[in-house]
């Protein structure tokens, strides 16, 4: 922990309870789809025992020992993002775009020396691959007439019954209670805390929350493949992910109730957090090709085990209309007046889940002359544990730890082990390929209620020729998830629930050599 992230805790005396950590945040980085080039994206991100493709190295890197010869690849890409979101009883849509940087690798593959070994091949590869893009839109607006989002602000100062006081209700939560507590939204009333919004008025409050996103997780690899005997493959890889993830949100409420004396008109609470994170895990995998045509394979993924750093800035902006101790309805407070002019910042360790993976690919014509019509159909079935994903604040105070654990058992109540089932198959006419896929990735929840699964249809076409190879695919992503805008002791919050679309087309183009 840095001495400006330390005078911060120490001075303001907060837990990672005031920030961003929670179980979405830990889902977000755990739930990754397979990507890498447009040959691996079009037939469904099936890589786990075909072999040959740079891809293998963030999937089996056992595939890496089908490489007898060396190979660079690049993959741009363009993504369409539409979103349709439904929230107590109101839709509304989002939508972005924007460019991606899906692949770029290098494969050395060579023959072995010895020619009385076993070992045929060795091949090593060093690529960067994106796991996961964050580029995205939210919009959600509803009328509530049971809870308000300042309820949480309430819970908090009031403390369980032992309500903070006044000097901590003004400092202790730099992003939202303390700023409600300085703009009267938040006020004393018979020594304990409340708020002027009041939901069950005739009319309610609309509920408006706007969030953008931009960032990814990327893969940087390290990988190495060996075939033996042409028909056992196996392969290692080490991998360094690095993500960024900011998000802007505005969440709002406006009266609705028509009266102009009830101390309440509107409020705002923007937060603007920026998270980094660095972490390692390795793969390890092997392909059996008992004959020829038939490869059968399986890998299995470490925990990946991130060092994150969270930076936050909030500001609330209210009208308490006829309510005006200091002279006046509207005010507004940053947190930078509260924290020196600087953000809030927190230092902490996340572990996602492991993943295993089972594999098998059929070969179409194993004929070494390329203008034989050649093909595979291939699937890969892959388990991953959710709820094994943990946080660990072990660098804060006792209070810090507590909530890590509450998280993790949280987690381990909301989350579940699924299985992410990937097909896909291509044709091949002398230099021209055509392919497509399919994938399934399952939902997360426990709550077999909440329909939170990912589908994937791709299709393609490939070119290869002398030493270059081009590859263009479109993959139609459809998602279906839940987004809670706040949580509340003891209450239930509606959910929106997103159905999500992205449009993908990306390129890759390689040379041999």
């Amino acid at each position: 922990m840095n001495k400006r992230t330390a005078f911060l805790l120490i001075a303001l005396g907060v837990s990672a309870q005031a920030w961003a950590q929670d179980e979405a945040d830990a889902l977000r980085y755990s739930r990754l789809t397979t990507g890498g080039t447009a040959r691996t994206q079009a037939i469904g991100g099936a890589a786990g025992s075909l072999g040959g493709d740079i891809s293998a190295t963030h999937v089996n890197p056992a595939g890496l020992g089908f490489f007898r010869t060396s190979e660079v690849v690049i993959t741009p890409g363009f993504n369409f993002r539409s979103n349709k979101q439904d929230y107590l009883g109101t839709r509304t849509d989002a939508s972005n775009s924007n460019f991606t940087l899906g692949n770029l690798g290098i494969v050395f593959g060579m023959p072995t020396s010895n020619s009385s070994s076993g070992w045929r091949n060795v091949a090593f590869s060093l690529d960067y691959n994106r796991l996961a893009d964050f580029n995205n839109k939210y919009y959600i607006d509803g009328v509530n007439t049971t809870t308000s989002y300042v309820d949480r602000w309430v819970d908090r100062l009031n403390n369980n019954g032992s309500p903070l006081s006044f000097n901590d209700a003004a400092s202790i939560d730099p992003l939202g209670a303390s700023l409600a507590f300085n703009t009267y939204l938040v006020d004393t009333i018979n020594g304990g805390y409340a708020t002027w919004v009041n939901p069950t008025l005739p009319g309610g409050i609309r509920q408006r929350d706007r969030v953008s996103t931009e960032g990814g997780l990327n893969e940087f690899s390290l990988g190495m493949g060996a075939n033996y005997s042409d028909k056992l493959y196996v392969g290692l890889s080490l991998n360094f992910p690095t993500l960024r993830y900011e998000r802007s949100r505005t969440f709002a409420e406006d009266d609705l109730s028509g009266d102009n004396n009830n101390d309440f008109a509107y409020f705002e609470h923007t937060e603007r957090l920026k998270t980094d994170g660095v972490g390692f895990n390795a793969k390890i995998g092997a392909i059996y090709a008992p004959v020829p045509n038939v490869r059968i394979g399986a890998s299995f993924h470490t925990p990946t085990w991130y060092n994150m750093r969270d930076a936050t800035t909030a500001r609330v902006q209210v009208d308490t209309e006829g309510y005006q101790p200091d002279g006046q309805s509207e005010r507004y407070q940053d947190t930078e007046e509260l924290t020196d002019g600087l953000p809030v910042e927190y230092e902490y360790s996340l572990q996602t889940p492991w993943r295993a993976m089972g594999s098998f690919s059929y070969i179409f014509g194993t004929d070494p002359d390329v203008k034989q019509q050649h093909g595979f159909i291939t699937a890969d079935v892959e388990y991953v544990d959710y709820a094994s994903a943990k946080y660990r604040f072990n660098k804060g105070t006792e209070g810090d730890r507590d909530f890590a654990r509450q998280l993790n058992n949280s987690m381990d109540n909301l989350y579940k082990g699924a299985v992410n089932i990937r097909v896909g198959g291509e044709l091949k006419f002398n230099v021209i390929a055509v392919r497509a896929g399919y994938a399934f990735y399952g939902s997360p929840y426990q709550n077999s209620e909440v329909e939170a699964n990912t589908q994937k249809i791709s299709g393609g076409l490939g070119y290869r020729n002398k030493g270059f190879f081009a590859d263009l695919t479109y993959v139609h992503t459809m998602s279906k998830d839940q987004y809670q805008p706040y949580t509340l002791a003891g209450s239930k919050i509606a959910p929106a629930t997103v159905n999500g679309t992205v449009g993908s087309v990306l390129m890759t183009v390689g040379f041999k050599f």
